[in-house]
């Protein structure tokens, strides 16, 4: 009966307070079954029925020569993107000289500009 009285307490007052009691309510429900739980874990430790393991099973079945390998694979082609970007980089800085070349022969040719018409300005 004290429950019912208290539920229609409750029914009587604005939506925020039922709020803010609801919200208690469930703060405290899980304060009660954390405190519950923890009591209860650290019997089972003290007596020795719960194991603490540290070790874990997918870290020993981990391959750590595979990784490394993969890791050696990586930084070669690392290493040889690198020395592809100079040649590319070297290649196109002789290309571009040679075109720069060819447009002062042909200004100093004199009748034909870089596009190849025959105007002169």
């Amino acid at each position: 009966m004290v429950v019912q009285k208290t539920i229609d307490n409750l029914k009587e007052r604005s939506k925020d307070e039922r709020q803010v009691v609801a919200g208690g309510v469930a703060v405290t429900v899980v304060v009660i079954l954390l405190v519950g739980w923890a009591v209860l874990f650290f019997k089972r430790i003290q007596n020795g029925s719960q194991e603490i393991n540290f070790d874990s099973g997918a870290q020993e079945e981990f391959n750590f020569g595979a990784t490394r390998e993969a890791q050696d694979a990586i930084e070669a082609s690392r290493n040889q993107s690198s020395e592809d970007l100079y040649r590319l980089r070297d290649d196109a800085a002789g290309n571009q000289l040679r075109g720069e070349g060819e447009i002062y022969l042909q200004e100093i040719g004199g009748s034909s500009d870089q596009f190849g018409s025959d105007q002169n300005f």
